[in-house]
């Protein structure tokens, strides 16, 4: 039976059914299983994970759930996500972040003595050093996204934090995409897990497209697609440096849009995704690692300006939309090159449509138009754009600047 506090708050938040993921998770947990849990992102697997873990905790029992996320703000994220179930238990929590600061974390840990800790890697480790978390305490340890905390961050220091648990104790990692981190699991930890994979068995709601189009015109089809109806995107960039200059460009038109930049502050990132998350703005530019984990409510649409260089990278990017059942579209942009090689990444896991613009929606119909009136199309649009060229600009450069894109006027 389920805490009658828990019940509570969720019966308030209106989430009457368990999802696959947590049904099937629940009793391992509950149990003291270590366990390895795959299921598609946007399914509910932080509650999977985080509520029969907190049914376990005592209260006076410090830093007893240590709950371990890749970025900042999933760390965020997930903290506000078990917010109302940590105060419905009268348990004390706090979040561990680099981006934070490190005395009033340091001053939280010593005073509140937080049954549970939600951190990165490397603010976690930077107080478990410092001997402000002892290894002992620990009942339960969350790895959150574990194919990416594991394979980019202080992988020899989780080892050993794991193999130095108590034997009572359980490690959980949590995940969409299966690694060879998760496969090694047992020689990483030194224990044995229970594998539950229920991704065969959910159902997806997500279609993936492919848009042809060559590097020059991106620009444009990324403005056409911002017209669609409903379009309300992410898109993402396998470098920062790429994702930049493309910014630079875009800002001089009058498209509005954000940034999420791993090597932005907090706060720049925070404001970007409460413009996005109220509306302000429709886009958002990322590269993987700034959005890794993110649930964002409503996200209709991802899209990728090159190809995905592995599989799980894709996968990623993909569960920013179609989250908790929603109908969700990942457009992928490039060349007949590109699309060979997209189908080839993805095998026969995941089938990709070729479509096309149809007004103010996406269709897999070939438009019925001959490729001479394309030709002549393009021809006068080209002699339309040479003959503007000409023509004296009174507004030049005139269109949406972020603050963080403008360049100071040389004195």
């Amino acid at each position: 039976m389920m805490k009658k506090e828990i019940q509570a708050v969720l019966t308030n938040l209106k989430m009457t059914e368990p999802t696959l993921i947590q049904e099937k998770t629940r009793t391992p947990i509950l149990n003291g299983a270590s366990c390895i849990a795959l299921a598609k992102t946007g399914t509910g697997k932080t509650l999977a994970y985080a509520l029969p873990s907190l049914e376990k905790v005592a209260q006076g029992k410090p830093n007893s759930l240590v709950i371990i996320a890749p970025t900042t703000e999933l760390a965020v994220q997930i903290r506000h996500a078990i917010n109302p179930f940590i105060h419905a238990l009268k348990l004390t929590g706090i979040t561990l972040v680099g981006a934070g600061n490190r005395q009033r974390q340091e001053d939280n840990l010593k005073k509140k003595h937080p049954e549970v800790v939600v951190a990165t890697p490397g603010r976690f480790f930077d107080f478990f050093s410092a001997g402000r978390i002892k290894v002992d305490q620990i009942r339960t340890l969350v790895i959150d996204e574990a194919d990416d905390v594991l394979e980019f961050n202080k992988m020899e220091l989780l080892s050993s934090l794991g193999q130095n648990m108590t034997p009572d104790s359980q490690i959980l990692l949590f995940g969409a995409t299966e690694s060879e981190i998760t496969q090694q699991a047992p020689e990483i930890f030194a224990r044995q897990f229970e594998k539950i994979d229920v991704r065969p068995d959910q159902e997806t709601t997500v279609k993936n497209y492919f848009l042809q189009i060559d590097n020059a015109h991106k620009i444009d089809f990324i403005q056409r697609l911002l017209r669609l109806d409903g379009f309300k995107g992410i898109l993402f960039f396998d470098s920062n440096q790429t994702m930049m200059r493309f910014a630079g460009i875009l800002a001089h038109t009058k498209t509005k849009f954000g940034i999420l930049a791993n090597d932005f502050g907090k706060q720049k990132r925070a404001a970007a995704l409460n413009d996005f998350k109220v509306g302000k703005i429709k886009l958002l530019l990322a590269t993987d690692l700034a959005a890794r984990g993110l649930d964002i409510a409503g996200v209709t649409y991802v899209v990728n300006y090159d190809i995905p260089s592995e599989e799980n990278t894709y996968l990623h990017r993909a569960g920013r939309t179609g989250r908790m059942g929603a109908t969700g579209y990942v457009v992928t942009l490039g060349d007949d090159h590109d699309l060979r090689d997209l189908r080839k990444l993805l095998g026969t896991k995941i089938k990709i449509a070729r479509v096309y613009f149809a007004g103010f929606r996406l269709t897999e119909k070939l438009p019925q138009k001959k490729a001479q009136k394309n030709e002549s199309v393009n021809k006068k649009a080209a002699l339309t754009t040479k003959k503007k060229k000409h023509k004296k600009h009174k507004n030049k450069n005139k269109g949406y600047h972020p603050h963080f894109l403008k360049k100071k006027e040389q004195k």
